[in-house]
């Protein structure tokens, strides 16, 4: 049985009714991916996420920035931030960075009498160890992170859990999607081996509900932007 679902019809929580009825009471049957794709919709920026305030200092005054949510790359942030401070009447090619393609690291620079706060939220983000205020130049110790998943987590809690752990626990997870570090609305398609499959629960199953989190069971949130699955059901 091949069971294909939009999320666009069902919602990124979905929960679809089968047509077939799954009789799997005697244990005869196995799920596997055949394809799951989707439209990258999640965020890396936003008041959700805690991490979308940006503050700097002109000499005289404080300013506090919020960033609009969304998907951003380092030269994506920073514009973002130099527009703000244009807008604010603030002179925006005073706070600038270097990006060290071969570490991945960066170097802000800051020219007096303007200060550059890193805040809690930034340092992974920006790669440094602790908060600093930066009013002259200031080299991060790590690489900057803007990929926001370290693993995206396919649920579908009608999977027989018992041999599948997920942080150590018990899990339902169908399948991992590697995260993959491009724009909004950038298409990503992954095909799975017809090998891997995962056993049913042994019940009558009338539908399927599936869900994708991070790696701290976080439901991630795809904006409206749509995702397919291509599941098959088999006996053993």
């Amino acid at each position: 049985m091949k069971i294909i679902i939009d999320s666009q019809q069902n919602g990124e929580d979905i929960k679809i009714d089968l047509k077939d009825v799954i009789d799997n009471r005697t244990d005869e049957y196995v799920i596997f991916p055949r394809e799951i794709s989707y439209y990258i919709g999640y965020y890396n920026i936003s008041a959700h996420l805690g991490n979308n305030k940006v503050s700097y200092s002109n000499g005289t005054t404080q300013t506090d920035i919020i960033i609009q949510d969304g998907l951003y790359t380092l030269q994506q942030y920073f514009k973002a931030i130099k527009s703000s401070m244009s807008r604010n009447g603030d002179n925006a090619s005073n706070i600038s960075y270097r990006y060290n393609e071969q570490n991945g690291r960066i170097d802000i620079i800051v020219t007096s009498p303007y200060k550059f706060l890193i805040l809690k939220h930034q340092q992974s983000l920006l790669g440094y160890e602790d908060t600093y205020e930066i009013t002259k130049n200031l080299p991060s110790e790590k690489a900057v992170n803007f990929t926001p998943h370290k693993m995206l987590y396919v649920h579908l809690k009608q999977l027989k859990n018992n041999g599948i752990y997920f942080n150590n626990s018990t899990s339902d997870v169908l399948a991992r999607l590697p995260v993959t570090n491009d724009q909004f609305g950038t298409f990503v398609n992954h095909k799975f081996d017809s090998t891997y499959k995962v056993e049913l629960g042994n019940t009558t199953i009338t539908s399927l509900e599936l869900t994708i989190t991070d790696n701290n069971n976080n439901v991630i949130d795809f904006h409206g932007m749509p995702i397919f699955y291509t599941l098959e059901v088999c006996k053993k």
